[in-house]
């Protein structure tokens, strides 16, 4: 029996797309998954650390905002719509955010193509009139990529609102204050969850 908790945790996305880590996810999420620390913990209704892994230990990123951010874009690629509702129901999910690309979550939905995202990251005041250093926005990105609920959402949501109704919001990229890009951050926790024994505590 699978851990109903796995799709609002922010490291289940990570073990599951990643083959190495296939132990962690069949130990705690596929398998004894009420000895995951993490498990426990959102039983009780508490608080669960982005940083704590399902055998306990604690990891010590650089920063907390990466791994959100890495968790938030890695849930935009995968379809993930209850998780991301999570995240932002917790405060997690940063719409200003941005890949060192200068993609944000809701360019980075109408990529995939996911018209549910694209509505939710709307919903919640991501900015359809924000630009990649490339000059696109995200209907540019979703038109280029023939995803045509997407193309609706934006278009409807442009037509009813203009550039300054978003103001001018600092642009963040993932990069600020020495924090990574969403690549290298995911790459970061895939390697400590690598070189860790998911059986020790």
């Amino acid at each position: 029996m699978a851990c109903n908790h796995s799709e609002s945790c922010q490291l289940f996305p990570l073990m599951a797309m990643e083959p190495a880590l296939n132990l962690w996810k069949k130990h705690y999420c596929d398998g004894t998954f009420d000895n995951c620390a993490r498990y426990q913990l959102s039983v009780d209704s508490k608080p669960v650390p982005l940083t704590l892994l399902p055998n306990g230990k604690q990891l010590a990123p650089r920063s907390r905002e990466q791994i959100n951010a890495a968790a938030l874009f890695n849930a935009i690629e995968k379809g993930r719509v209850p998780l991301i509702k999570s995240m932002i129901k917790t405060g997690i999910a940063k719409m200003a955010a941005q890949t060192s690309h200068g993609m944000s979550p809701l360019m980075a939905a109408a990529k995939v193509g996911n018209a549910d995202i694209v509505n939710l990251m709307l919903e919640h005041g991501c900015n359809p009139w924000r630009k990649n250093p490339d000059g696109n926005t995200a209907l540019d990105i979703a038109t280029a990529g023939g995803h045509e609920d997407c193309i609706h959402a934006l278009q409807q949501k442009m037509e009813s609102t203009t550039p300054d109704d978003y103001g001018q919001l600092p642009a963040t990229t993932l990069e600020d204050e020495g924090q990574e890009s969403v690549e290298e951050a995911r790459e970061n926790i895939i390697s400590v969850l690598k070189r860790l024994n998911p059986f020790a505590r």
